[in-house]
């Protein structure tokens, strides 16, 4: 029943757009989708393939959800979900979403990849989570221009949070971001709590850099039409994070000044 709901509680929106398409100038891919879907893609803080199925477990439960079924995961996929890395499953099932073929993943073929149930449960791989109220937090915005904050902020963020923010604006626009206020952890590599940003759809391409300490970091103009942001915080220490202002500008206008 909850893989019904998921989809029909989407079919008036995609009414007006295929997956991987337009709606209202602003192309929309697998991470607008995840909140529609209730599934999503975690990876550990030391990157990717690196969660035992026990681990993988424990990332999903952290967020208040579980690792996502086949045919959850599969349901996602049909209205759009699309991620080219393996991650656990329920009962220790591994397989990824493509919606795309392509050579370099998904070995040319569209649907769930599915490596079957793995015997040696300490494999390190991804996880798929499902959770139709909520992620943590994070989110995707897709508005002109607009001003968001880590969770908490004025006062401390919590331990061991992980966030993503997308941002999207329209085609042939790009982004720029300005930092109003920012204090997250400081150490000398930015290993404990960071922000980073990526220029690109996910956090595997596009990488832009990693911020922390209590130093603004100067604006971030964007490429294209999309950034994305990740947030981390360990077990210790925490800060009082950060408010940011991002604004979609024109490709063909000069960078504006500072508001």
């Amino acid at each position: 029943m909850h893989v019904l709901h998921a989809v029909f509680a989407v079919a008036f929106v995609l009414k007006e757009t295929e997956a991987w398409g337009y709606k209202n100038g602003i192309l929309h891919n697998s991470i607008w989708l995840e909140q529609a879907a209730g599934v999503y893609h975690r990876e550990s803080r030391k990157g990717r393939y690196q969660l035992t199925y026990r681990e993988a477990k424990a990332v999903c439960g952290f967020e208040g959800g579980a690792l996502a079924t086949h045919r959850q995961l599969d349901a996602a996929r049909i209205i759009g979900f699309h991620v080219c890395a393996a991650g656990w499953l329920d009962k220790g099932r591994v397989g990824y979403p493509i919606v795309k073929p392509g050579t370099n993943c998904g070995f040319g073929k569209v649907g769930v990849i599915d490596y079957g149930y793995r015997l040696n449960k300490s494999e390190r791989w991804d996880a798929y989570c499902y959770n139709l109220e909520a992620k943590e937090c994070g989110g995707v915005h897709t508005d002109q221009q607009k001003v968001f904050t880590s969770p908490g902020f004025p006062d401390n963020y919590q331990d061991e949070q992980t966030c993503n923010w997308h941002i999207r604006v329209r085609y042939g626009q790009r982004i720029r971001l300005h930092f109003l206020e920012f204090d997250i952890e400081d150490d000398t590599s930015c290993l404990s709590d960071y922000l980073e940003i990526f220029d690109s759809y996910d956090d595997i391409s596009g990488f832009v850099g990693r911020y922390c300490g209590d130093e603004l970091p100067e604006d971030i103009i964007s490429t294209g039409n999309v950034m994305t942001l990740k947030f981390l915080s360990d077990s210790s220490v925490t800060a009082g994070g950060f408010q940011l202002q991002y604004i979609a500008m024109n490709s063909s206008l000069t960078i504006p000044a500072d508001p």
